[in-house]
């Protein structure tokens, strides 16, 4: 009985809940885009770093597997 009581309310607030969400990342949205256009070169560094970084991790990943398997 108590919880059929309590369910309109939680519904309202997990609505405003959702909706604040959506606002802030509009938000966030908004400011990472304007900080991409502010600074183009240092975002694409920053790509390319990722790109290398993960290349690092699958060559070590493949070098790790390789190692397993001559050992075998």
């Amino acid at each position: 009985m108590v919880l059929r009581t309590m369910e309109p309310l939680v519904k309202k607030s997990m609505d405003r809940t959702g909706i604040g969400m959506v606002v802030a990342g509009l938000v966030l949205a908004a400011i990472g885009i304007y900080g991409i256009m502010l600074l183009p070169s240092e975002v694409v560094a920053f790509l390319v770093g990722l790109v290398e970084i993960a290349v690092v991790i699958v060559g070590l990943g493949l070098i790790v597997i390789g190692a397993v398997m001559a050992k075998d």
